[in-house]
């Protein structure tokens, strides 16, 4: 193993902190544990090929962050990379309509069982804020119920209790923020995830002041905590019964676990369900899509929706390039063996360490915790885990050319590009990084900053 440095990125970020506020242009790139003690940094990023990722040391890794997600195809695949070059010699933004736009919500509608009607934004936390307003604009109504631990963007009304201190009020919205103010949490209720008896509570209560319920369908952003079984159609009958809508949160699961999204996967069909990450392959597009009756509140005079780059024509053909892509059967099909493979093959390296762990999500998207629990389900059962013990393996597995986030909060995704030479140096790194693990102290906690 080659002589592991970030002296370069250190170097850059400490130049980038002259010019960048935190050194950085996401708080969530600011890593603690692999740095000097209380000296965060980032890692900046040389270029990406399709599963691996070098930084402007040299290090070269398999890279299972994704970008977070949206790289399901693999860094620069061929046919995105040739698709888009051609678009942008026809111009970068129009802000007019484009033929692409219609083929691309023609593909969406055809793909999403809840898809009718479908409108274009640059980003996942666009595509949220957008459906927030259009559930209010449809029912006229204006509290919003969403999950603790939940991600859903960066704006007032969804930054509360997303990674709330596990000392806070249970329930009660925790801004996440400086600068939100105050009076916006009284629109926001908080819920707990897989709680059946709560949330019927907390509707029954609230129902004629709530205009929708938004969840992640599977919660990425407090590891990876899927539903309970019948809980997503638990929510969906609540919704039915008492006039809200569902929104699915479906940035991170979209075109992932399925063509469909998780709505395929559970067969609950949302009234509007949010995509970004994977719908581009790393180009920025989001789309925000639901029944007819419902999208077509948005409209001048109407709900408010728009921007210069919305439905732009490169990331309009990004988009149609992707799901061409993904509509290969061989596609989500080698993703869920490699994924299946991956999965199993961590067990078994903790398993052998003699380290309690559980480890579960899709093959797709998953996340492993140390704890002597059998399941987490709810961001309150990630207090039971071990992410000391996590944060310091992060950084063995960087040491021995694999990375996943530092944060256990976040997810471990796979994609089109990750094979079986990928699979093997993958789960060799884990006993090397869990052996150096073992033999040293732990000093050092990983998280958000």
């Amino acid at each position: 193993m080659k002589p592991f440095s970030l002296k370069g990125s250190m170097y850059l970020y400490q130049q980038s902190l002259k010019v960048l506020p935190a050194g950085t242009g996401s708080n969530a790139r600011i890593m603690r544990a692999v740095c000097p003690i209380g000296t965060p940094c980032t890692i900046f990023i040389d270029k990406a090929r399709g599963a691996r990722i070098w930084d402007v040391d040299g290090n070269d890794y398999i890279d299972y962050r994704l970008g977070y997600g949206p790289v399901i195809l693999g860094h620069g695949y061929p046919r995105i990379t040739r698709v888009v070059n051609r678009a942008q010699k026809e111009g970068a933004v129009y802000a007019l309509g484009n033929e692409l736009e219609i083929e691309l919500a023609k593909k969406i509608i055809e793909l999403v069982p809840c898809a009718e009607m479908t409108r274009f934004a640059n980003s996942g936390t666009e595509s949220t804020m957008v459906a927030v307003r259009i559930a209010r604009g449809y029912t006229k109504k204006d509290k919003i119920i969403k999950f603790e631990g939940a991600y859903h963007g960066a704006y007032d009304y969804m930054l509360y209790s997303t990674d709330s201190p596990f000392t806070a009020p249970r329930r009660k919205p925790y801004p996440m923020s400086w600068g939100i103010p105050k009076g916006i949490d009284k629109y926001v209720l908080i819920e707990e995830w897989n709680n059946f008896s709560s949330i019927e509570q907390t509707v029954r209560k609230h129902h004629k002041d709530v205009a929708a319920i938004i969840c992640e369908p599977v919660m990425g952003n407090a590891g990876c905590i899927p539903p309970r079984p019948g809980y997503l159609k638990h929510l969906r009958e609540l919704c039915d019964k008492y006039g809200i809508l569902l929104i699915f949160d479906e940035v991170k699961t979209g075109f992932r676990l399925a063509l469909g999204g998780a709505q395929e996967v559970f067969n609950v069909i949302p009234d509007i369900a949010c995509f970004a990450k994977s719908l581009g392959n790393g180009y920025p597009i989001a789309a925000v899509t639901g029944p007819e009756e419902i999208m077509s509140v948005v409209g001048p005079g109407k709900v408010l929706h728009g921007g210069t780059y919305s439905a732009n024509p490169i990331a309009m053909a990004a988009g149609l390039a992707t799901l061409d892509v993904l509509e290969r059967k061989q596609v989500h099909e080698h993703i869920g063996k490699f994924g299946k493979r991956l999965m199993r093959g961590i067990s078994a390296v903790f398993t052998d360490a003699r380290m309690p762990h559980v480890i579960q999500g899709f093959p797709s998207m998953f996340q492993f915790f140390f704890t002597e629990k059998n399941g987490i389900w709810s961001y309150r059962d990630l207090e039971a885990c071990d992410r000391n013990l996590y944060a310091s393996l992060h950084v063995e597995l960087l040491k021995h050319g694999v990375m996943i986030d530092e944060d256990n909060e976040e997810v471990i995704f796979t994609s089109f590009a990750h094979h079986s030479q990928e699979l093997n140096e993958t789960l060799a790194a884990f006993s090397d990084a869990v052996s150096a693990v073992k033999r040293a102290p732990r000093t050092m906690v990983g998280g958000r900053i």
